[in-house]
């Protein structure tokens, strides 16, 4: 079952990837595989984008025929932009059969691999499953957008919802339960994640070939090793506690290792009776920094990475954006690989702009931005506007990374002194001002917990060796492509001087690095180090090409200053959280190290994959003593990678309890034969609420097993987990203030003030069972609830009373 399912689920992304297939072509026309590796984010993101608006306006029904139509928009726009150069694209295409062939089955296999993990884990339980179930199931219950928020009955969703409206899209075209769909959805974005990294890594490589005369025809079996690679390093990988654990489940390691590596709850212990440790062990991986406040109490830091997001289960938006991070590198490396409009009349053209628009002052404005088209621009206003509404911590990142690629372009192509400058921030406000009004009624009702900056105390800096633990595989294999380009750079400086603006950076960056590395700082001395020299490369290399103009050298062509863009922007956000972070009511950097990191672990693997690269070139034209120095590095860097890669080993086998028991996708079946009083009780309202329900369950702590009918039904409840309502919204006064009201229904003594409650909120359906008998409702209210409304549905356990009024 679970595998048709998941044959089921791939054809409906593929097909959703195919509308969009013309379009990717156009819209990526410059990377070497012309766009094939991101139609299907293209697909569901414009897909998605289309849908959203279109219910929210009131045209289209929330159901499987409005997602349906949606997509069929899609589809008449990728037509309607390629049909004029139809069978150049035709022709593009068999030209990359190879290609194409290979990025479906790495995606197939990826998906397959996945799923058959997933149908031994589908639990939708524990952590915030629960809550990312909830939103799921209120989105497909809500007859129009915004949502309503299942955990707060009356009022619409505040978060950023666009992955959940995602999610729910394929539940209604593919026809399958959400308790199935949830877990789909995870592999999903692993497999996306895989095939985007693959092809960006394989665009890097093959346009360092072609600057160097290599054949554009076939496969690129180096870009494709090293797009596998990239894949591997940003979606498979571990970080190195992996390795520490298999160490501990041999019951190797003395009292002094485990204190120098200084991990929370891993030290010495007894062996393990598996190869792999005891249940559980995987979660520490995600938690290798931790701080001390004054007192020396621990202080929670999150240091997740793709895997342990996947392997965990959570669909939450910092994983449902991934896909979508990697489409906008892709539109960044579009653009500086792009040529002048129209120098090739036998290469494909932009999508233009409509005739009004070319004759007003806005057109020509454009115009005078990106030779595109204003179209064009739009587009890429609304795929980088998208990262708002998936996961807004992503959104100023990529659109700064983006804008940073425009000004390296404008640079390289003699843009006046400074004037490149200027025009880079025209092309920022534009964007910005397309991504905000694209998705403006999304931020007309949404609230943030964000209070502002935040300066890190000395006392929770990161010690060094957690920050290795973390980050040493990437920052080993990316000294490589760091080495090759001074080295080329260095040899090449009579002819192109370190440019002011570089020798500015490295200043910025060094000065501070040696002030705190005095401090004792080591982490941060280290960051800051690597970002001056990311940096100043990034700015000597793009100087270079601006005087040899298109001459192409290893310092030069235009994938390398991407590569080197990666680098900066994954060091700056690594580096930054040591010294400031954004406030929320959690009050520490917490979540400003997990969304940072989150998004330098993924910059940092795709740089050093494609810096593999660089230095296999570099290793064969070198001599002797460079030979051996690559040498060095490649079985470091190697030997780092098997060990990164322990704990996908591993913690898949752990997870999936050695992957026995029967496999299934259905996330609820756990319910079912856990609590099936409880499971009975959600089918009976599933089949039996009305669309636009009420009910009320005792509402409970975050990450308990409260409120979990509102959450695999989508039926809103009056309050769900409190303390996620109060970072959604950064108030607790509305949630608040329905405890009392929630407390006279299930304790209170007087049925005309419980009545007062009921209809105020407009509730249909109260339950007890046993989390409301804990919860304090005992005989008296259920005599009470008797007496006001209707028992409608009972099992041994659960009763469900609905109004009668």
């Amino acid at each position: 079952m679970w595998l048709l399912q998941t044959l089921r689920w791939w054809a409906l992304v593929e097909v959703i990837g195919l509308l969009a297939l013309p379009l990717a072509v156009k819209l990526l026309r410059f990377l070497p595989e012309r766009g094939v590796s991101f139609r299907r984010p293209l697909g569901l993101l414009l897909g998605g984008a289309f849908y959203w608006l279109l219910v929210t306006l009131g045209l289209l029904h929330n159901t499987a025929a409005g997602a349906g139509a949606a997509l069929l928009l899609v589809g008449g726009l990728s037509l309607a932009a390629a049909w004029g150069q139809r069978c150049l694209i035709r022709r593009e295409l068999a030209r990359l059969r190879g290609y194409v062939i290979l990025e479906a089955g790495v995606f197939l296999l990826a998906l397959l691999a996945w799923s058959f993990f997933r149908a031994h884990n589908p639990e939708i339980a524990a952590t915030e499953k629960p809550m990312e179930y909830a939103f799921l199931n209120g989105i497909l219950r809500s007859p129009t957008f915004p949502p309503r928020d299942p955990w707060l009955a009356g009022y619409g969703i505040s978060y950023y919802y666009f992955g959940y409206l995602l999610m729910a899209m394929l539940t209604l075209l593919s026809g399958l339960p959400s308790a199935v769909t949830f877990n789909l959805t995870g592999t999903l974005l692993l497999a996306l994640t895989v095939s985007g990294s693959l092809g960006l890594v394989y665009n890097l490589v093959c346009a360092a070939r072609d600057a160097n005369g290599a054949p554009r025809r076939g496969v690129s079996r180096a870009g494709a090793l090293l797009g596998l690679l990239g894949a591997t390093l940003a979606a498979v990988m571990g970080n190195l506690v992996g390795l520490l654990e298999l160490i501990r489940a041999r019951g190797w390691g003395g009292a002094a290792f485990w204190q120098f590596w200084d991990v929370r709850g891993l030290g010495a212990s007894a062996p393990s009776p598996t190869w792999y440790p005891e249940p559980g062990w995987w979660w520490r991986a995600s938690r290798v920094i931790h701080n001390r406040d004054l007192a020396g109490n621990i202080v929670e830091v999150i240091s997740e990475f793709p895997f342990f997001s996947f392997l965990l289960g959570d669909n939450h938006p910092h994983v449902l954006a991934l896909p979508f991070v990697l489409l906008a590198l892709a539109l960044a490396l579009n653009l500086l690989l792009s040529r002048d409009e129209g120098q090739d009349a036998g290469a494909l053209a932009g999508l233009g702009s409509p005739p009004a628009l070319l004759r007003s002052g806005l057109g020509r404005a454009l115009a005078g931005l990106w030779g595109g088209g204003a179209y064009e621009l739009l587009l890429w206003g609304v795929i980088l506007g998208a990262l708002g509404f998936l996961n807004t911590w992503d959104y100023p990142i990529y659109l700064a990374l983006f804008v940073a690629a425009y000004a390296l372009l404008a640079y390289r192509r003699g843009a006046a002194p400074w004037g490149w400058l200027a025009r880079a921030a025209q092309m920022g406000a534009a964007l910005l001002a397309v991504g905000l009004l694209a998705y403006l009624p999304f931020y007309l009702g949404f609230r943030s917990q964000a209070g502002g900056i935040g300066l890190v105390p000395a006392y929770t800096k990161t010690p060094w060796q957690q920050f290795a633990l973390m980050f040493g595989v990437q920052l080993v294999v990316l000294s490589g492509l760091l080495a090759v380009q001074l080295g080329a750079l260095w040899r090449n400086r009579r002819i192109c001087p370190p440019p002011w603006s570089g020798i500015l950076w490295e200043a910025a960056c060094w000065i501070p690095a040696v002030a705190v590395a005095l401090l004792g700082w080591y982490t941060a001395a280290l960051g800051l180090f690597l970002l001056g020299l990311s940096g100043g490369l990034l700015l000597w290399g793009s100087a270079a090409h601006a005087q040899d103009g298109d001459e192409a050298t290893p310092a030069n062509v235009p994938e390398a200053p991407m590569a080197l863009l990666m680098a900066t922007v994954g060091l700056a956000l690594v580096v930054s959280v040591e010294f400031v972070f954004l406030r929320d009511v959690f009050g520490t950097r917490m979540n400003t190290v997990f969304k940072f990191y989150y998004q330098g672990w993924l910059l940092l693997s795709l740089a050093a994959a494609y810096g593999v690269y660089h230095v296999w070139v570099a290793a064969r034209r070198a001599r002797w003593h460079g030979r051996i120095a690559a040498g060095l590095w490649a079985t470091a860097s190697a030997l780092l990678i098997l060990a990164g890669l322990t704990y996908p080993a591993a913690a898949t086998v752990s997870k999936a309890d050695a992957f026995r028991g029967a496999p299934t996708l259905d996330g609820a079946r756990y319910l079912a034969q856990q609590r099936p009083d409880e499971y009975a009780a959600i089918q009976w309202l599933q089949e039996h609420a009305p669309p636009d329900a009420v009910l009320v369950e005792a509402p409970g702590g975050s990450y308990t097993v409260y409120n979990r009918i509102s959450a695999h039904t989508g039926i809103p409840t009056l309050l769900g987990w409190g303390s996620h309502q109060l970072q959604w919204r950064g108030s607790y006064a509305i949630p608040g203030a329905r405890e009392p009201d929630i407390e006279a229904i299930y304790r209170g003594r007087d049925p005309a003030a419980t009545l007062q409650v009921l209809q105020r909120y407009g509730v249909d359906y109260v339950i007890v069972g046993p989390l409301e008998r804990a919860y304090g409702a005992d005989a008296t209210t259920l005599d009470k609830l008797e007496r006001l409304m209707a028992p409608v549905y009972a099992n041994e356990s659960i009763v469900i009373y609905a109004r009668t009024w």
